[in-house]
């Protein structure tokens, strides 16, 4: 009979951390019992193709928290976990250990991106050194912060994240002929799209056949789309959402992520299985993934001027662009491979059942 694991999460969407989870129950299914417990979201949707188990919670609120009590608490009865690997919300830690004492928690800290995120980690500091078992920090930066915030690190250990080489290729929803810039992150302020739109169209003064294709959602699509100069509109293209976005990644010839922060940065390791050169911001754990000027090109955040030179050096230089392509695919098999992630997280679920049997 399999072990247990449930898989405990604040939200579903389509993002870094839902991705995360869903390819790590797959490379997990024959050997435990998965089930993922989360408010619905649009990566619900997924669950089914990949035939993964999932149970519903309400969004939790401190209107609604009896009500998500209840609802975990039943879930957690019917399912009789071994462990419980909470993701992304620290609280989670506590409501699971007051519904199921007895069962060990993992708590994995994909970093924080609220207005306050020094007070995120302090929290998170003190919810797991009291009711997790181990912590997993999906990045040297992360560890830094958790431990700075009085984290015990006997509890704490690096698990960089690591993907499949995804070997699905699609056509974009749209017809481009030129060069193909693109992005694909969640548009929020912190990710910095606007920046790359101004240097875009800095560069599109000189440039003519170039065309920058945004892949994803959010509260600052509007307001990007408005930075977009009416000479830009027909070459400056808003997605949206799409499923199994890494499927288009391979149409663009260069991709750019220009986050002012960031905790890992998997879409990076998805652009590098596919030999794209990348730019990318010095920010987060972004340089724990790319090494500058070998594996990826790194620039400051919010530096129009230097991103916009980056990206002119690399469209004139296909021979650069290849050779980056090559070695950022190297480093992606050599150290972000779905299997080393999978196996590091495997040790930990096994020494954690062995010391619950004793």
């Amino acid at each position: 009979m399999k072990n247990r694991i449930l898989f405990l999460l604040p939200y579903f969407g389509i993002g870094g951390t839902e991705i995360h989870v869903i390819e790590l129950i797959n490379a997990l299914k024959d050997t435990y019992e998965t089930k993922i417990v989360a408010p619905y979201g649009r990566g619900v949707e997924l669950l089914k193709q990949y035939n993964i188990s999932y149970s519903e919670v309400p969004l939790l609120s401190l209107l609604n928290y009896g009500k998500y009590l209840d609802s975990l608490r039943k879930i957690i009865l019917d399912f009789k976990p071994e462990i419980i690997h909470v993701h992304g919300a620290h609280e989670l830690t506590y409501l699971a250990k007051r519904v199921s004492p007895s069962t060990p928690i993992i708590f994995t800290c994909h970093g924080y991106n609220s207005d306050y995120p020094l007070l995120d980690y302090k929290f998170s500091a003190f919810f797991n050194n009291k009711y997790s078992k181990k912590v997993i920090a999906v990045s040297n930066y992360e560890r830094i912060n958790l431990l700075k915030a009085g984290l015990l690190e006997n509890k704490l250990v690096v698990i960089h994240n690591g993907i499949h080489e995804n070997k699905d290729r699609r056509e974009l929803p749209i017809k481009i002929d030129g060069f193909i810039l693109g992005t694909c992150s969640r548009l929020d302020k912190k990710k910095g799209i606007n920046y790359l739109i101004e240097a875009f169209q800095k560069i599109r003064e000189k440039v003519k056949d170039i065309h920058l294709v945004i892949i994803g959602d959010g509260k600052e699509r509007g307001n990007l789309e408005k930075l977009v100069s009416q000479d830009n509109k027909k070459y400056v293209h808003f997605l949206g959402n799409i499923p199994e976005a890494r499927s288009y990644f391979h149409n663009f010839h260069l991709f750019i992520l220009p986050s002012l922060n960031e905790s890992f940065g998997i879409v990076i390791l998805e652009v590098m299985s596919q030999k794209i050169p990348v730019i990318a911001t010095r920010v987060g754990g972004i340089p724990e993934i790319i090494k500058d000027g070998e594996t990826g090109i790194l620039v400051p955040p919010k530096d129009v001027k230097v991103l916009k030179e980056a990206i002119i050096d690399l469209l004139k230089n296909e021979d650069l662009r290849n050779k980056i392509g090559e070695r950022g695919y190297i480093r992606y098999k050599e150290n972000f491979t779905l299997e080393k992630m999978v196996e590091k997280i495997s040790k930990i679920y096994e020494e954690i059942l062995f010391n619950s049997s004793k």
